[in-house]
């Protein structure tokens, strides 16, 4: 059945940013423990549901990983989302750079 009044989600999507050093993967970055301390902050926090990397190959740390991930924050409102999304140190050094998107659930369990 669809819920006409399903909960509304804002999910980020993190890919590589002018900073990215080409041929390094993902979890080599860098700055990327910087952007997993960020990350654990915001799930500390209770803004994010989901949050990791896209996948070349599944199975975790022993997949392999594609450049970039995703984050469903918990906000109230888009323009938080976006502050949140942006406060992330490796978007404002760029090596990511982030896109907002509203997520309209009326679909849902």
């Amino acid at each position: 059945m669809i819920d006409e009044h399903g909960p509304h989600y804002f999910v980020a999507f993190q890919t590589p940013g002018p900073n990215w050093v080409e041929g390094v993967q993902y979890n080599e970055q860098p700055e990327f423990f910087d952007h997993v301390g960020y990350m654990t902050e915001m799930q500390d926090k209770g803004l994010t549901l989901l949050s990791g990397p896209f996948m070349k190959v599944a199975g975790g740390l022993n997949g392999v990983l594609e450049d970039g991930g995703m984050t469903i924050f918990e906000a109230s409102n888009y323009d938080e989302a976006v502050r949140i999304a942006t406060d992330d140190p490796t978007v404002k050094s760029g090596m990511l750079k982030v896109e907002v998107k509203t997520f309209w659930v009326p679909f849902h369990r």
